[in-house]
């Protein structure tokens, strides 16, 4: 009875190094989709990221606002050096867009997954 209570264990934790492998290379994957996407942009489509970055803009100046009103003095300033002009929209876009991107990779994950009848 002890024998099969180890077995038992072996197999639970294999599985759960097994899954944690994989939700490691998802993340390995999304962060390189997410480089590779950035980079392409940055190259060959820099008025497509203009247009992105004028579009968040509003959200950038909500946050100034928000900062603004909301935090003490002392962290005022350290925040609000954190979301200047330059790292503001591009941060808020490289966070969507890995988000996006993190959504489709767990998408056609659990597809795949799906078809190859593992749960």
């Amino acid at each position: 009875m002890a024998d099969h209570g180890r077995v038992k264990m072996r197999g639970l934790a294999s599985r759960a190094i097994g899954g944690l492998a994989a939700r490691l290379v998802l993340f390995v994957v999304v962060v390189a989709l997410v480089w590779t996407a950035f980079v392409w942009l940055f190259a060959f489509h820099q008025d497509t990221l203009g247009w992105i970055y004028a579009g968040l803009r509003p959200a950038t100046i909500w946050f100034y606002s928000l900062v603004d009103t909301q935090l003490p003095e002392g962290v005022k300033y350290k925040v609000s050096a954190a979301l200047s002009d330059e790292l503001g929209p591009r941060a808020l876009f490289l966070l969507i867009l890995g988000g996006v991107i993190e959504m489709a990779v767990l998408g056609v994950w659990r597809v795949v997954r799906a078809f190859t009848g593992r749960q």
